[in-house]
Protein backbone atom coordinates (compact mmCIF):
# COMPACT_ATOMS: atom_id res chain seq x y z
CA UNK A 1 0.00 0.00 0.00
CA UNK A 2 1.47 3.36 -0.90
CA UNK A 3 0.29 7.00 0.04
CA UNK A 4 1.28 10.49 -1.31
CA UNK A 5 0.70 14.14 -0.32
CA UNK A 6 0.17 16.79 -3.01
CA UNK A 7 0.43 20.85 -1.88
CA UNK A 8 -0.77 23.46 -3.79
CA UNK A 9 1.45 26.86 -3.37
CA UNK A 10 -0.33 29.77 -2.72
CA UNK A 11 1.48 32.70 -2.71
CA UNK A 12 4.66 33.05 -3.05
CA UNK A 13 6.08 29.55 -2.99
CA UNK A 14 7.49 28.40 0.02
CA UNK A 15 10.21 26.76 0.06
CA UNK A 16 10.56 23.47 -1.25
CA UNK A 17 10.04 21.11 0.52
CA UNK A 18 10.55 17.37 0.20
CA UNK A 19 8.33 14.52 2.07
CA UNK A 20 10.03 10.75 1.27
CA UNK A 21 8.05 7.28 1.75
CA UNK A 22 9.25 4.11 2.53
CA UNK A 23 7.44 1.29 0.91
CA UNK A 24 7.18 -1.90 3.14
CA UNK A 25 6.18 -5.05 1.92
CA UNK A 26 3.00 -6.32 3.53
CA UNK A 27 4.22 -9.64 5.94
CA UNK A 28 2.19 -12.46 6.71
CA UNK A 29 2.55 -14.58 9.36
CA UNK A 30 3.82 -17.86 8.88
CA UNK A 31 2.00 -21.20 9.23
CA UNK A 32 2.84 -22.51 12.64
CA UNK A 33 5.54 -25.45 11.91
CA UNK A 34 4.38 -29.54 13.56
CA UNK A 35 5.04 -29.88 16.55
CA UNK A 36 7.48 -32.30 16.82
CA UNK A 37 6.81 -36.17 18.35
CA UNK A 38 7.51 -36.84 21.77
CA UNK A 39 9.81 -38.95 22.29
CA UNK A 40 9.69 -41.68 25.26
CA UNK A 41 12.22 -41.12 27.42
CA UNK A 42 12.03 -44.05 30.00
CA UNK A 43 12.16 -43.07 34.00
CA UNK A 44 15.37 -43.65 35.74
CA UNK A 45 15.47 -46.75 38.11
CA UNK A 46 15.30 -45.64 41.78
CA UNK A 47 18.72 -45.58 43.12
CA UNK A 48 18.56 -48.83 45.75
CA UNK A 49 18.03 -47.38 49.05
CA UNK A 50 21.20 -49.07 51.70
CA UNK A 51 20.09 -49.85 54.76
CA UNK A 52 20.56 -47.58 57.22
CA UNK A 53 23.50 -47.94 59.73
CA UNK A 54 22.92 -49.49 62.76
CA UNK A 55 22.69 -45.54 64.87
CA UNK A 56 24.10 -45.71 68.03
CA UNK A 57 22.26 -42.64 69.27
CA UNK A 58 19.90 -43.45 71.93
CA UNK A 59 16.21 -43.86 71.31
CA UNK A 60 15.48 -40.85 72.43
CA UNK A 61 16.80 -38.73 70.37
CA UNK A 62 16.50 -41.21 67.37
CA UNK A 63 12.56 -41.53 67.95
CA UNK A 64 9.99 -38.53 68.10
CA UNK A 65 7.57 -40.37 69.48
CA UNK A 66 9.86 -41.77 72.16
CA UNK A 67 8.85 -39.33 74.38
CA UNK A 68 4.92 -39.47 74.23
CA UNK A 69 5.35 -43.27 74.58
CA UNK A 70 7.41 -43.86 77.49
CA UNK A 71 5.69 -40.08 79.02
CA UNK A 72 5.41 -40.30 83.06
CA UNK A 73 1.71 -39.12 82.99
CA UNK A 74 0.35 -41.65 80.16
CA UNK A 75 -1.85 -44.21 81.72
CA UNK A 76 -1.51 -47.85 80.33
CA UNK A 77 -4.25 -50.82 81.07
CA UNK A 78 -2.85 -54.12 81.22
CA UNK A 79 -4.79 -57.54 80.30
CA UNK A 80 -3.52 -60.88 81.20
CA UNK A 81 -4.32 -63.98 81.05
CA UNK A 82 -4.18 -67.16 82.89
CA UNK A 83 -3.51 -70.33 81.16
CA UNK A 84 -4.60 -73.84 83.14
CA UNK A 85 -2.44 -76.51 82.55
CA UNK A 86 -4.51 -80.09 82.51
CA UNK A 87 -2.21 -82.33 84.82
CA UNK A 88 -1.09 -85.69 83.08
CA UNK A 89 -3.31 -89.16 84.04
CA UNK A 90 -1.60 -90.93 86.39
CA UNK A 91 -3.41 -94.27 85.13
CA UNK A 92 -5.55 -95.41 82.65
CA UNK A 93 -9.41 -94.81 82.90
CA UNK A 94 -11.64 -97.16 84.77
CA UNK A 95 -13.41 -99.20 82.21
CA UNK A 96 -16.98 -97.96 81.03
CA UNK A 97 -19.80 -99.75 84.09
CA UNK A 98 -21.63 -102.54 82.12
CA UNK A 99 -25.53 -102.13 82.49
CA UNK A 100 -27.27 -105.17 81.88
CA UNK A 101 -30.46 -105.56 78.59
CA UNK A 102 -33.92 -104.18 80.84
CA UNK A 103 -36.01 -106.46 81.97
CA UNK A 104 -39.68 -105.62 82.00
CA UNK A 105 -41.72 -105.54 85.53
CA UNK A 106 -45.11 -106.97 85.97
CA UNK A 107 -47.95 -105.53 83.96
CA UNK A 108 -48.88 -102.28 85.83
CA UNK A 109 -45.78 -101.59 87.70
CA UNK A 110 -43.07 -99.14 87.32
CA UNK A 111 -42.03 -98.64 83.28
CA UNK A 112 -38.81 -100.91 82.39
CA UNK A 113 -35.82 -99.36 83.36
CA UNK A 114 -34.21 -97.85 80.50
CA UNK A 115 -29.77 -98.13 79.68
CA UNK A 116 -27.89 -95.16 79.48
CA UNK A 117 -26.68 -94.24 76.14
CA UNK A 118 -23.13 -94.26 76.84
CA UNK A 119 -22.92 -98.33 76.65
CA UNK A 120 -25.21 -100.52 74.92
CA UNK A 121 -24.36 -104.16 75.00
CA UNK A 122 -23.95 -105.59 71.71
CA UNK A 123 -26.35 -108.02 70.10
CA UNK A 124 -25.12 -111.65 69.88
CA UNK A 125 -23.78 -112.98 66.80
CA UNK A 126 -26.02 -115.21 65.08
CA UNK A 127 -25.27 -118.97 65.08
CA UNK A 128 -22.97 -119.69 61.77
CA UNK A 129 -25.12 -121.33 58.95
CA UNK A 130 -24.43 -125.26 59.29
CA UNK A 131 -22.12 -126.37 56.50
CA UNK A 132 -23.41 -127.91 53.49
CA UNK A 133 -23.13 -131.62 53.22
CA UNK A 134 -20.20 -132.93 50.94
CA UNK A 135 -21.09 -134.72 48.15
CA UNK A 136 -19.11 -138.71 48.34
CA UNK A 137 -16.54 -138.96 45.49
CA UNK A 138 -16.36 -142.62 44.41
CA UNK A 139 -11.99 -142.98 43.76
CA UNK A 140 -11.49 -142.79 40.59
CA UNK A 141 -10.35 -145.78 38.69
CA UNK A 142 -7.49 -146.59 36.60
CA UNK A 143 -7.91 -146.88 32.69
CA UNK A 144 -8.70 -150.38 31.56
CA UNK A 145 -10.02 -151.48 34.93
CA UNK A 146 -13.14 -153.15 34.45
CA UNK A 147 -16.06 -152.99 36.97
CA UNK A 148 -19.10 -154.37 37.43
CA UNK A 149 -22.60 -152.84 38.49
CA UNK A 150 -24.66 -153.12 41.82
CA UNK A 151 -28.17 -154.43 41.46
CA UNK A 152 -30.78 -152.73 44.01
CA UNK A 153 -34.62 -154.28 44.63
CA UNK A 154 -37.24 -151.57 44.43
CA UNK A 155 -37.58 -149.57 47.60
CA UNK A 156 -38.90 -146.06 48.55
CA UNK A 157 -36.17 -144.74 46.85
CA UNK A 158 -37.05 -143.35 43.28
CA UNK A 159 -33.64 -142.15 41.81
CA UNK A 160 -33.30 -140.17 38.08
CA UNK A 161 -32.28 -142.89 35.86
CA UNK A 162 -28.56 -141.89 33.69
CA UNK A 163 -29.12 -142.55 30.83
CA UNK A 164 -33.21 -141.00 30.24
CA UNK A 165 -32.91 -138.64 33.43
CA UNK A 166 -36.37 -140.12 33.84
CA UNK A 167 -37.36 -141.46 38.03
CA UNK A 168 -37.28 -145.56 38.21
CA UNK A 169 -39.81 -147.10 40.05
CA UNK A 170 -38.32 -150.68 40.60
CA UNK A 171 -35.24 -152.77 40.65
CA UNK A 172 -32.36 -150.36 39.64
CA UNK A 173 -28.35 -150.47 38.56
CA UNK A 174 -26.09 -148.56 40.67
CA UNK A 175 -22.66 -147.98 38.65
CA UNK A 176 -20.51 -144.79 38.25
CA UNK A 177 -21.66 -143.22 40.82
CA UNK A 178 -25.22 -143.00 39.05
CA UNK A 179 -28.55 -145.11 39.10
CA UNK A 180 -29.71 -146.54 35.91
CA UNK A 181 -32.65 -148.51 34.34
CA UNK A 182 -31.40 -152.07 33.87
CA UNK A 183 -32.45 -152.05 30.44
CA UNK A 184 -30.64 -148.97 29.47
CA UNK A 185 -27.31 -149.44 30.75
CA UNK A 186 -25.86 -151.21 27.89
CA UNK A 187 -22.46 -151.54 25.52
CA UNK A 188 -21.80 -148.22 24.12
CA UNK A 189 -20.90 -149.88 20.99
CA UNK A 190 -22.53 -153.16 20.92
CA UNK A 191 -25.76 -152.56 22.94
CA UNK A 192 -25.07 -155.53 25.09
CA UNK A 193 -26.70 -155.41 28.86
CA UNK A 194 -24.32 -154.83 30.86
CA UNK A 195 -26.35 -155.44 34.07
CA UNK A 196 -24.41 -159.06 34.97
CA UNK A 197 -21.39 -158.55 33.11
CA UNK A 198 -18.26 -156.50 33.52
CA UNK A 199 -17.54 -153.24 31.79
CA UNK A 200 -14.56 -150.53 31.35
CA UNK A 201 -15.23 -147.06 30.94
CA UNK A 202 -13.57 -145.07 28.41
CA UNK A 203 -14.52 -141.92 26.94
CA UNK A 204 -16.99 -141.08 28.78
CA UNK A 205 -18.59 -143.95 27.34
CA UNK A 206 -19.48 -147.85 28.81
CA UNK A 207 -18.24 -150.80 26.81
CA UNK A 208 -18.46 -154.52 27.41
CA UNK A 209 -15.19 -156.43 27.45
CA UNK A 210 -14.92 -158.05 24.33
CA UNK A 211 -15.07 -154.46 22.30
CA UNK A 212 -12.73 -152.54 24.81
CA UNK A 213 -10.56 -155.01 23.99
CA UNK A 214 -11.10 -154.91 20.27
CA UNK A 215 -11.02 -151.19 20.36
CA UNK A 216 -9.15 -149.58 23.18
CA UNK A 217 -7.05 -151.98 25.28
CA UNK A 218 -2.95 -151.63 24.37
CA UNK A 219 -0.62 -155.11 23.45
CA UNK A 220 1.52 -156.48 25.99
CA UNK A 221 4.67 -156.05 23.97
CA UNK A 222 6.01 -159.55 25.95
CA UNK A 223 3.20 -162.23 25.89
CA UNK A 224 1.33 -159.96 22.62
CA UNK A 225 -2.28 -160.24 24.52
CA UNK A 226 -4.64 -157.71 25.18
CA UNK A 227 -3.99 -155.71 28.42
CA UNK A 228 -6.77 -154.81 30.42
CA UNK A 229 -6.65 -153.43 33.44
CA UNK A 230 -3.47 -151.59 34.76
CA UNK A 231 -0.66 -150.78 32.27
CA UNK A 232 3.36 -150.69 32.53
CA UNK A 233 4.46 -148.13 30.09
CA UNK A 234 8.54 -148.86 29.69
CA UNK A 235 10.98 -148.78 26.94
CA UNK A 236 8.44 -147.24 24.64
CA UNK A 237 6.44 -150.06 24.73
CA UNK A 238 3.19 -151.60 26.93
CA UNK A 239 3.41 -154.44 29.46
CA UNK A 240 1.11 -156.42 32.13
CA UNK A 241 2.70 -155.86 34.95
CA UNK A 242 3.55 -159.40 35.45
CA UNK A 243 5.20 -159.52 32.25
CA UNK A 244 7.55 -157.00 32.43
CA UNK A 245 9.68 -158.68 34.72
CA UNK A 246 14.15 -158.59 35.85
CA UNK A 247 15.83 -161.51 33.01
CA UNK A 248 17.77 -162.58 35.98
CA UNK A 249 15.34 -163.19 39.20
CA UNK A 250 12.13 -162.81 37.19
CA UNK A 251 10.39 -160.53 39.56
CA UNK A 252 7.86 -157.88 38.78
CA UNK A 253 10.06 -154.31 38.52
CA UNK A 254 6.57 -152.64 39.62
CA UNK A 255 8.23 -148.77 40.17
CA UNK A 256 11.79 -149.76 41.25
CA UNK A 257 14.68 -149.10 39.04
CA UNK A 258 16.54 -151.40 36.60
CA UNK A 259 19.11 -151.14 34.14
CA UNK A 260 19.18 -152.38 31.01
CA UNK A 261 22.17 -154.72 29.58
CA UNK A 262 22.22 -156.53 26.20
CA UNK A 263 18.63 -155.26 25.31
CA UNK A 264 17.04 -157.16 29.09
CA UNK A 265 16.27 -155.15 32.29
CA UNK A 266 17.53 -156.43 35.05
CA UNK A 267 16.81 -155.20 38.77
CA UNK A 268 19.89 -153.75 40.66
CA UNK A 269 20.64 -155.88 42.32
CA UNK A 270 21.41 -158.50 39.60
CA UNK A 271 22.95 -156.07 37.49
CA UNK A 272 25.51 -155.29 40.46
CA UNK A 273 26.23 -159.05 40.78
CA UNK A 274 26.66 -159.69 36.98
CA UNK A 275 27.69 -156.72 35.04
CA UNK A 276 29.41 -154.32 37.44
CA UNK A 277 33.12 -153.94 38.22
CA UNK A 278 33.65 -153.92 41.69
CA UNK A 279 36.52 -151.83 43.35
CA UNK A 280 40.00 -154.19 44.71
CA UNK A 281 40.02 -152.41 47.61
CA UNK A 282 36.42 -151.70 49.22
CA UNK A 283 34.51 -154.63 47.06
CA UNK A 284 31.95 -151.67 46.02
CA UNK A 285 30.96 -151.38 42.52
CA UNK A 286 32.83 -148.44 40.42
CA UNK A 287 29.67 -147.02 39.30
CA UNK A 288 29.41 -144.41 36.51
CA UNK A 289 30.91 -140.98 36.79
CA UNK A 290 33.17 -142.45 39.86
CA UNK A 291 37.17 -141.82 39.87
CA UNK A 292 38.52 -145.18 39.50
CA UNK A 293 42.34 -146.69 38.66
CA UNK A 294 43.27 -149.61 37.09
CA UNK A 295 46.54 -150.93 38.56
CA UNK A 296 47.86 -154.34 39.23
CA UNK A 297 45.07 -156.26 37.13
CA UNK A 298 42.48 -154.66 39.19
CA UNK A 299 40.07 -151.54 39.05
CA UNK A 300 40.48 -149.54 42.57
CA UNK A 301 38.36 -146.14 43.24
CA UNK A 302 40.59 -143.17 43.50
CA UNK A 303 40.72 -143.00 46.92
CA UNK A 304 40.89 -146.70 47.84
CA UNK A 305 44.19 -147.16 46.33
CA UNK A 306 46.34 -146.51 49.25
CA UNK A 307 49.61 -148.02 50.90
CA UNK A 308 48.84 -151.05 53.01
CA UNK A 309 50.62 -149.94 55.84
CA UNK A 310 50.46 -146.56 56.40
CA UNK A 311 47.60 -146.01 53.95
CA UNK A 312 48.93 -142.62 51.99
CA UNK A 313 47.33 -142.48 48.74
CA UNK A 314 49.34 -143.72 45.90
CA UNK A 315 47.43 -141.82 42.85
CA UNK A 316 50.09 -140.32 40.51
CA UNK A 317 52.68 -141.82 42.83
CA UNK A 318 55.28 -144.38 42.40
CA UNK A 319 54.42 -147.73 44.24
CA UNK A 320 55.63 -151.09 44.87
CA UNK A 321 53.93 -154.30 45.04
CA UNK A 322 53.89 -157.14 47.52
CA UNK A 323 51.26 -160.17 47.81
CA UNK A 324 48.94 -158.61 45.90
CA UNK A 325 48.53 -155.10 47.87
CA UNK A 326 50.49 -151.82 46.75
CA UNK A 327 53.04 -150.15 48.92
CA UNK A 328 54.68 -146.74 48.99
CA UNK A 329 58.52 -146.07 48.88
CA UNK A 330 59.00 -145.96 52.57
CA UNK A 331 57.41 -149.10 52.42
CA UNK A 332 58.31 -150.76 50.58
CA UNK A 333 60.30 -153.48 52.40
CA UNK A 334 57.83 -154.20 54.89
CA UNK A 335 57.64 -157.48 56.13
CA UNK A 336 54.20 -157.90 57.68
CA UNK A 337 52.24 -156.69 54.82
Amino acid sequence: MQQSSIQIPMGAPPAMMVSTTTIMPTTYPAAPAPAPAPVYVPAPAPAPVAPAPPSSRPPWITDDNFAQKFDPGRTTTTTTTSIKVQPLPQAAPPAPTYIPNPVQGPPGGSPAYKPTPHFIPAPAPAPAPAPAPVPILFPPVARGVAQRAERYAASNRTPLCGACNNVIRGPFLVALGRSWHPEEFNCHYCHTSLADVSFVEEQTAVYCEGCYGEFFAPTCARCSTKIMGEVMHALRQTWHTTCFVCAACSKPFGNSLFHMEDGEPYCEKDYIALFSTKCHGCDFPVEAGDKFIEALGHTWHDTCFVCAVCHINLEGQPFYSKKDKPLCKKHAHAINV
